[in-house]
């Protein structure tokens, strides 16, 4: 976190001035620092969530050609955290950013217990927390938007469960399953889960996993009230290019079959493609390890952007799913095999963050 702060903050010095950069000789002030980074912080999807935390939703039928109507597509939680915020303060931007990067510490501590939880060693448990803070994307986990709550909320939700406290992990599901649509999928995942653990299903203990999908419910019926229109977010998805489609593979093979465009507006393609072969490695993995719930989550969890159309953000889907990196930490057992992977992804960390303070659109995804 502080890295990538480092890093904003380098990126507003070198190109920040008080005259609008026509001499370099003037030195930097810190209302400018703050104003970039509300700036930098704010872009892309941050922007629709600041603007649904002060504006709400808007009544009326649903046109997915209406700017409005397309805001359906961003699922109300995040939206409400920041709304909470504008009781204490009018930057939600900045104080956004503040409460993305306390729900990813708070991730990353539950994420290593629950990493210990599934039996592994603490240096598996390391491993997994460095290669998800330096993971080429993770500078989204430090932006007002909602990789760092779903995050926190799926990751507690499996530590809950795992402890046996049924109840709690339900509770955490349905807040995930309100955040993004993949939140639902911890149900057949913990469903799993418990009969690993049990080897029979007990229906009394893991009554409250049945809380998991109340939050996508509770968004649909909302939806349902302001547009007529129960499904209106995944509606709303198609105008953001995202179609459901039971080929999941069809964008990974569109681009196999032509790999020569690196990258493009709002994509870098080779990118987006490797994170799909690092995911089904890190399924391969789990199966391998016989982590049959973890498996699951994964699967679907990676199924579901890249059955909705093109690869645009798989990076930033995939770092969410948790599992990827433990997968990932456990296959890492060579000092070489950790040592390549850290540098491979710090440095496109560097790389990808500067291009997203630099306001390079393909960074932005």
């Amino acid at each position: 976190m502080i890295f990538l702060v480092l890093i904003f903050v380098g990126e507003v010095s070198v190109f920040t001035y008080p005259d609008g950069g026509k001499d370099a000789n003037i030195p930097f002030e810190r209302p400018q620092i703050a104003r970039k980074l509300r700036q930098i912080m704010g872009r892309g999807d941050a922007a629709h969530y600041a603007g649904l935390s002060d504006q709400g939703y808007r009544r009326g039928p649903l046109d997915i050609t209406d700017h409005h109507s397309q805001q359906f597509a961003f699922f109300p939680l995040q939206p409400l955290l920041l709304r909470l915020l504008r009781y204490v303060t009018t930057d939600v931007i900045i104080w956004g950013a503040v409460l993305s990067n306390l729900f990813f510490f708070l991730a990353l501590v539950l994420l290593h217990r629950l990493t210990l939880a599934f039996d592994y060693d603490e240096p598996v448990a390391r491993r997994t927390l460095f290669y998800l803070a330096a993971f080429p994307v993770s500078y989204f986990f430090s932006v007002p938007m909602t990789e760092s709550v779903f995050l926190f909320l799926t990751v507690a939700s499996f530590y809950a469960a795992k402890r046996e406290r049924w109840w709690a992990a339900g509770v955490f599901g349905l807040f995930a399953s309100a955040t993004r649509i993949t939140g639902v999928l911890l149900l057949p995942s913990l469903l799993l889960l418990s009969w690993q653990m049990y080897r029979s299903l007990h229906v009394r203990k893991i009554l409250g996993l049945l809380l998991i999908p109340f939050g996508l419910a509770a968004y649909s019926f909302y939806c349902w009230r302001m547009t007529g229109d129960a499904l209106a977010f995944t509606h709303a998805s198609a105008a953001w290019g995202r179609k459901p489609s039971l080929f999941f593979l069809g964008p990974l093979i569109t681009w196999l079959l032509n790999p020569h465009p690196i990258a493009h507006a709002w994509n870098i393609d080779l990118l987006h493609a490797a994170t799909a072969f690092l995911g089904f490695f890190c399924i391969y993995v789990l199966v391998r390890r016989r982590e049959w719930a973890l498996t699951l989550y994964t699967s679907l969890s990676i199924f579901v952007p890249l059955s909705s159309g093109p690869l645009q953000s798989l990076e930033r889907y995939t770092m969410g799913f948790f599992p990827v990196f433990i997968a990932l930490a456990i296959a890492a057992k060579s000092e070489r095999s950790d040592q390549s992977i850290r540098f491979v992804f710090v440095f496109l960390l560097g790389v990808m963050t500067l291009l997203y303070a630099a306001n390079f659109t393909n960074a932005l995804s």
